[in-house]
């Protein structure tokens, strides 16, 4: 079904004025001739012929009017049900976009800049939604987004990862969301070296998680460490020891996992090759089994709003504009925002 199909009246503003003009001299005129060949109608009746004309002439002009209110976000009601989409945005979920590269663009990272991209994790694990931005297609590097998505499914935070991008020139249109765990899985199998990287992380991490941090707080240093315990000798673990633990608290290092895991990467990957960008068409070879594509446009008829929310059986929805990203909302909490009223008027009554 094409857009024009879902209109009152699918023709353009002008038409719809000439069709006015045409449809009044038409009746105006047939009328005339009634009257005058069958004496139809009759006197006193010229003012009801008159009211009914004007008004059948303009039924093309008000259902011009009532589409340009529907699309504009105007609500939509069957019986005592209404959704207004145009105000499901406050329902949505809290989002951050990182920083292309998890803020260290164009360059391969080193064990020393590792720590450029622990801020960036750290704001994304305070959403619930992270926006990644390709761009153009060279924005970010599958490393880089092996890193992102590693941590999220280990912390579990963030919750879901949007994909936008440039497409047909325009900026930050939507490509898809996807749960982290759901992207993890192809990501490693892109590269022989992405599984061996976390694995090797993964596995650092979990054995500085048996060493204390130090204990009491000793106020003339407080960001003291503890030492390295003798059993942890080589590999990412006994190699990096100065990841650990924060210089600043000497607790441990919450994204230490990601950190030993980007060193890696960096080592094994981005420095001896040039690493992957990730394209429109690659973020699809990737991910095109699991991204979820289906979104509610605020610029759509409301009617279309309606049909692809009442279509659509997933938990959340992704909400655009024009194309562009907005927010993901929960299904069940646009359901509660419908029945809140009805539950609320039966109450008072």
């Amino acid at each position: 079904m094409n857009e024009s199909d879902r209109r009152f009246w699918p023709f353009k503003p002008r038409i719809s004025i000439v069709w006015t003009i045409v449809l009044f001299g038409g009746l105006s005129f047939m009328a005339a001739i009634l009257q005058a060949k069958m004496d139809w109608p009759r006197a006193g009746s010229d003012t009801w012929v008159l009211v009914t004309v004007v008004v059948v002439s303009a039924l093309p002009v008000v259902l011009a009017i009532l589409d340009v209110i529907i699309e504009r976000g105007g609500v939509i009601e069957y019986g005592r049900v209404k959704i207004d989409f145009s105000q499901v945005r406050r329902l949505g979920m809290a989002s951050i976009t990182v920083p292309v590269n998890i803020g260290v663009p164009g360059q391969s990272v080193t064990d020393s800049s590792t720590t450029a991209i622990l801020d960036a994790l750290r704001k994304a694990t305070t959403c619930d939604v992270v926006i990644v931005n390709l761009e153009e297609g060279q924005a970010w590097w599958e490393t880089r987004l092996l890193v992102l998505v590693a941590g999220a499914e280990r912390l579990r935070k963030p919750d879901k990862i949007v994909f936008v991008a440039t497409d047909s020139r325009k900026q930050e249109r939507f490509q898809g969301w996807a749960l982290p765990s759901e992207l993890l899985g192809p990501l490693v199998r892109a590269h022989p070296q992405y599984l061996r990287s976390l694995l090797a992380a993964r596995a650092a991490g979990r054995q500085w998680k048996l060493v204390e941090p130090v204990n009491p707080l000793n106020p003339a240093a407080p960001g003291a460490k503890p030492a390295q315990p003798p059993w942890i000798q080589g590999g990412l673990a006994g190699g990096h020891p100065w990841m650990a633990f924060d210089d600043a608290t000497g607790l441990p290092n919450e994204f230490l996992t990601e950190q030993f895991l980007q060193s890696d990467l960096g080592a094994n990957v981005e420095i001896p090759e040039t690493p992957k960008g990730i394209s429109l068409g690659r973020l699809i070879d990737l991910f095109g089994a699991v991204l979820k594509k289906d979104s509610i446009d605020l610029s759509w008829p409301a009617e279309r709003q309606m049909g692809e929310f009442l279509n659509n059986d997933a938990a959340y929805i992704a909400v655009t504009e024009s194309g562009k990203y907005s927010t993901i909302v929960s299904r069940l909490a646009v359901l509660n925002e419908v029945l809140r009223p009805l539950v609320l008027k039966k109450t008072a009554g």
